[in-house]
């Protein structure tokens, strides 16, 4: 079985919406997630987030964007994170990181796991493809 190895490092809305669809789209083709989330894109990632993930867009943008999401039926990442969960991608959360939103074990999304540096080198290693945002 193939595998994919994904990290992301941003805590920008679009960078985890477009990981989420490569993630999706990997175990409908069968493949092996692991998406490996660290620095501040830990806050994507606990609970009561509401407000600290951004949209790297002007208001007026980000605005449009929203309003074509909703209009095409496009679901939002909270329930991309939820489908992925349900498809079998695993998460994992850098304790380094979490420890720098202040954030602890329990605060995290549930089914999302702990990992540091060496988790995702060793996943990374014997992946098929990596991908980086």
């Amino acid at each position: 079985m193939s595998k994919i190895t994904i990290l992301l490092a941003d805590n920008s809305v679009d960078k985890l919406y477009h990981g989420l669809v490569i993630a999706l789209g990997a175990r409908a083709l069968g493949w092996n997630v692991k998406f490996f989330v660290t620095s501040q894109a830990v806050v994507l990632f606990i609970k009561n987030r509401k407000g600290k993930g951004k949209l790297n867009l002007p208001f007026i943008a980000r605005f449009f964007v929203r309003l074509q999401m909703k209009r095409f039926n496009i679901p939002d990442v909270d329930k991309l994170i939820e489908e992925a969960l349900n498809q079998g991608v695993e998460f994992y959360v850098d304790e380094a990181g979490l420890r720098l939103v202040n954030a602890k074990n329990e605060d995290l999304l549930e089914n999302v796991k702990l990992s540091g540096s060496i988790s995702f080198l060793l996943e990374a290693k014997d992946s098929d493809v990596v991908v980086t945002l």
